[in-house]
């Protein structure tokens, strides 16, 4: 709303202007026209507030923008799935679309927290995502045509496939996060190798004991003796 304010009165503004200086009449109304439509436009773009990652500018994230637009695409797809979930009857066939759903959404999760693995999240809804929600928009079709013969076979069909899709959604979160395990690793040996040149060597690890149970002794019997009494 802001924006369209701030818009029309940059318009009105110029338009006055250019009206004023043009000297009225027909040159002063077409340059006034002009002025307030580039007015509008530069007044609605300067003051369009920047958009955010979580709590953070897009402008200051590594490849911010990129992510931005994969998961604007993402989010715009998983939407449109989520209407078709929400037309399925089967409770089957539901379960396995809201699993798909979820599944992606921790993909999209991730690339919100790390914008570098913005590629995975951007292949994966263009490779998968119109795939899936044809897929969902066929099944409802199917379903709501009371063919019961062709709706067993379209249940099986379409809960294979989103269980397929589901798994898909985890490998390619997996990939992802790899990259970010292969750091974590690269970094450590950077840190023992410097420890190391400045004398400080890694402790070895600690060794591993097992108890032992204790054994009894084995050994022939010692006879036992009966008190006996005092002799009379």
């Amino acid at each position: 709303m802001l924006q369209v304010i701030c818009g029309f009165l940059a318009g009105l503004a110029l338009a006055a202007t250019g009206f004023w200086v043009a000297g009225g009449g027909v040159p002063g109304l077409v340059v006034s026209l002009a002025l307030a439509a580039l007015g509008y436009v530069a007044g609605s773009t300067l003051t369009e507030p920047e958009r955010r990652i979580g709590h953070m500018l897009v402008s200051a994230l590594p490849n911010g923008q990129k992510a931005a637009d994969a998961i604007d695409a993402a989010n715009t797809r998983l939407n449109a799935i989520s209407m078709l979930a929400t037309q399925v009857r089967d409770p089957a066939v539901k379960a396995e679309a809201a699993d798909f759903i979820a599944a992606t959404r921790s993909l999209t999760d991730y690339v919100a927290r790390d914008t570098s693995a913005y590629p995975t999240l951007r292949h994966y809804i263009t490779v998968y995502g119109e795939q899936t929600q044809k897929l969902l928009r066929s099944y409802v079709d199917v379903e709501s045509s009371g063919a019961r013969d062709q709706m067993l076979k379209a249940r099986g069909e379409t809960i294979e496939a989103l269980q397929v899709l589901e798994r898909t959604a985890a490998g390619e979160l997996s990939r992802a996060v790899s990259a970010k395990t292969l750091g974590i690793a690269a970094d450590s040996d950077a840190i023992q190798r410097l420890a190391s040149m400045d004398g400080y060597d890694a402790p070895a690890p600690a060794a591993v004991t097992t108890p032992v149970a204790p054994v009894a002794a084995t050994g022939d019997p010692q006879p036992t003796t009966k008190p006996t009494g005092e002799s009379r």
